[in-house]
């Protein structure tokens, strides 16, 4: 169990009173119990790097406020405490919480000197930065200045290169940081559990049984489903680490467990981010560290010949995204992916007009809703509230009757302004955000979890 305590320094005239209110950290698969991955207001996004002649490529994952702005730690600031005063918080503005939040997993708050509440990740204050005009440039040009010089035409990169002064870094979403794993087990984002999850050195999914418990030799002792559910071998020097324990098996083979449960692979799953266990058998699950928000009815379903989609009351949902040049089409294994940016600056204006949305139907919001994880609440130009999910809004297509069902897959809808001031204002949007040189329109395809 991972358990933080804190003290505030008083040597420094520059130390606000930031106390770290914390509680023991749930850990997850005990009791059942796994934490949301992020706080409300926190988000998650994919800092992506376009390459001019493949598909897009995800470099990292950080974390954002409820807009999706980048989030930044300090060098000054120690574990529990801020040491930005009221001068440097005008520049750098605190990651302010609600004042009834609670710690929880890689999250904790400190108390400033005003009393508000401040997130703090893995013990270390979180702060935005007001010189970030668009949300998630600096995390953009961060990761771009990390890899390559190249850039793509119309990147966030090529309109400035601003980053993070000196002392401030962008807070990455590193959860096997604070942890203390076996060699040959990794921590990952699996998109189609929704969760953080542990994952063997091939990078394949983990489960448990819900009905494990320690010491409890019954577990997929049985040949047929030792065949379906094949225990994770632990080698024969390994011991205890961490939260991870070696469990003997009636066999004599060493396994590893995860908080007093048995880790296993699925034989369905073949490539990396593979989830085909998770919905097999009840008394199965993947072995998540945490759970991703998602909105209430939204699941993840398996849509014969285009694997899983994201779906709310079991009708597919749909993203849209302004023409571009892609390589690879957007039909082949992570060939979704599109710059967090774009989603950003099209928002609602997929469809917004009284003809498109009679087919397209808005994901809406409902009042009070909270950007979370790698979900957001944005705005449409009529004043509701729509669910975008890593940036881009989603719908539901009208001739979707059935669940399964994904008739507004694979749609190019082609701007025609015909003669229109409107028109040609529209056209000229969606010719700007995806830098299309042929053309302008919108391009319809299902929701990649």
């Amino acid at each position: 169990m991972r358990l933080y305590c804190f003290t505030t320094p008083m040597t420094s005239s520059l130390a606000l009173t930031a106390i770290a209110l914390m509680t023991p950290s749930i850990v997850a698969g005990q009791d059942g119990l796994v934490p949301p991955t992020t706080p409300p207001g926190v988000t998650l996004v994919d800092v992506i790097r376009e390459l001019s002649a493949s598909s897009d490529q995800v470099l990292w994952t950080r974390l954002g406020d409820a807009e999706g702005r980048t989030l930044l730690r300090s060098h000054r600031d120690s574990p529990g405490v801020s040491r930005c005063d009221a001068t440097c918080a005008v520049e750098f503005p605190p990651l302010i919480a609600d004042p009834a939040a609670a710690p929880f997993g890689d999250w904790s708050v400190v108390r400033r000197h005003t009393g508000l509440l401040q997130w703090a990740y893995q013990s270390y204050p979180l702060y935005t930065w007001s010189k970030e005009q668009e949300p998630g440039e600096v995390a953009t040009n961060v990761g771009l200045s990390e890899t390559t010089a190249l850039k793509t035409a119309g990147s966030l990169a090529e309109a400035g290169s601003l980053l993070p002064p000196v002392g401030w870094n962008v807070a990455r979403f590193e959860p096997a940081a604070a942890l203390t794993l076996p060699a040959g087990i990794e921590l990952r984002v699996i998109a189609s559990a929704q969760a953080v999850v542990f994952v063997d050195f091939a990078g394949r999914t983990l489960y448990r049984s819900t009905g494990d418990s320690p010491g409890d030799d019954q577990t997929c002792s049985e040949h047929g489903c030792a065949r379906r559910w094949q225990p994770v071998a632990a080698p024969a020097l390994a011991g205890d680490i961490g939260d991870f324990s070696v469990e003997v098996r009636p066999d004599g083979l060493r396994q590893w467990a995860y908080a007093g449960r048995r880790l296993y692979r699925f034989e369905g799953d073949s490539l990396p981010g593979d989830a085909h266990g998770r919905d097999v058998r009840a008394e199965w699950e993947v072995a998540a560290l945490s759970e991703n928000f998602r909105p209430a009815r939204v699941t993840v379903t398996a849509l014969p010949g285009y694997g899983d989609a994201l779906s709310v009351h079991g009708l597919t949902l749909y993203m849209g995204s302004a023409f571009e040049k892609y390589w690879g089409g957007r039909n082949l294994r992570d060939s979704f992916t599109v710059a967090y940016f774009r989603g950003k600056r099209l928002g609602g204006d997929a469809c917004s007009d009284d003809g498109c949305l009679a087919t397209w139907r808005p994901f809406r919001a409902p009042t009070g809703a909270q950007s979370r994880g790698f979900w957001e609440v944005i705005p449409r130009r009529d004043g509701t509230k729509q669910w975008a999910y890593k940036g881009f809004a989603l719908y539901t297509h009208s001739g979707d009757m059935e669940p399964g069902q994904n008739r507004g897959h694979a749609i190019y809808d082609f701007a025609d302004p015909a003669g229109r001031a409107e028109a040609l204002d529209r056209v000229a949007m969606l010719a700007a955000i995806g830098n299309a040189a042929g053309g302008a329109g919108v391009y319809w395809n299902i929701a990649k979890p």
